[in-house]
């Protein structure tokens, strides 16, 4: 299963946003941005496929204003930008 991540320029957003991920029972961790990926503050939210629809929704109104966009990562280990 395919897993996203989304990087934030703000730690606290970042912890935020997964904080009322959990809220809602969507499954998600607060993870280390990947080096590679070279976005962001440091920390990303990584989600399955199956939580991006409600993960977006739980994104917009909570105006998270820091977070960079959504990532996965192909096969050769690019992060690319959804």
């Amino acid at each position: 299963m395919r897993e996203f991540f989304i990087p934030f320029r703000s730690r606290s957003e970042a912890i935020r946003f997964y904080e009322q991920l959990l809220s809602y029972n969507i499954n998600a961790k607060l993870i280390n941005t990947p080096s590679s990926a070279k976005l962001g503050c440091g920390l990303s939210v990584k989600l399955f496929a199956r939580d991006m629809a409600q993960a977006k929704i739980v994104l917009e109104r909570g105006r998270f204003t820091s977070a960079v966009g959504v990532y996965y990562f192909s096969a050769s280990g690019v992060a690319i930008r959804v």
